[in-house]
């Protein structure tokens, strides 16, 4: 029985979730974040893979179309280590705060791998997003101004895709992701008990906006 409470910050990119979740846990010392798709143990990498398995073999069945890409395939299995890895940390820790969760993971997949709407198999979908909406508690929607955004992946010295690009494509890349992110919100609310709060970092200080998240959080916390 997982003792933590689970959250995703999500938003597009220079929302600040990076640079938020590190200050509320430099704040609560209860509260682990860092946790994400990334630099997972290989264990858990090796195990979703195998659970995976099946998943790719029938959608290679399926036919060309239908026949999942090397991309989707790493993103898929990184989703399932982190659900074990996520269990395992619920165990240690008051609150969990995950960077890029399943609502990054599931936007991403819809952003770069839809294929005129035929989107990752609609079974392995469904079992995804019914397990993590039983794990995950809340999710936080973080955002800023398109200005604000643009401004801050130009200045950061974090690469990005679209760093160097226009304000008109900087704008639509963030807009792309919002309308993913608000889809696979709904759905993991519709499954399970998720929460979604909002919180917006335009021109907002680092240490203001943290020690607003941080209120929120521990008022879910002492709810939960």
């Amino acid at each position: 029985m997982k003792r933590a409470v689970i959250v995703e910050l999500v938003g597009p990119a220079g929302a600040g979730k990076t640079t938020l979740a590190e200050g509320v846990s430099a704040t609560d010392r209860t509260v682990l974040s860092g946790l994400s798709l990334w630099g997972l143990p290989r264990r858990d990498l090796m195990r979703s893979a195998m659970s995976l398995a099946p998943t790719i073999a029938a959608a290679a069945l399926g036919g060309s179309k239908s026949r999942l890409r090397a991309g989707e395939i790493a993103q898929m299995i990184r989703l399932g280590a982190l659900r074990r890895a996520v269990w395992r940390e619920a165990q240690r820790h008051r609150v969990l705060l995950l960077d890029e969760g399943p609502v990054f993971a599931l936007s991403w997949l819809d952003v770069f791998f839809s294929r005129n709407g035929d989107r990752v198999p609609a079974a392995w979908r469904r079992r995804v997003v019914s397990d993590w909406s039983m794990l995950l508690d809340v999710v936080v929607f973080i955002d800023a101004s398109d200005v604000t955004l643009a401004e801050r992946i130009r200045t950061r010295e974090k690469p990005h895709m679209v760093k160097d690009r226009s304000d008109a494509e900087i704008y639509g890349f963030s807009a792309g992701f919002r309308k993913a992110f608000d889809r696979v919100i709904a759905e993991l609310a519709k499954a399970g008990h998720v929460m979604v709060d909002a919180l917006n970092t335009d021109r907002v200080p680092v240490e203001q906006s943290a020690s607003r998240l941080l209120s929120r959080l521990k008022q879910r916390r002492n709810g939960h």
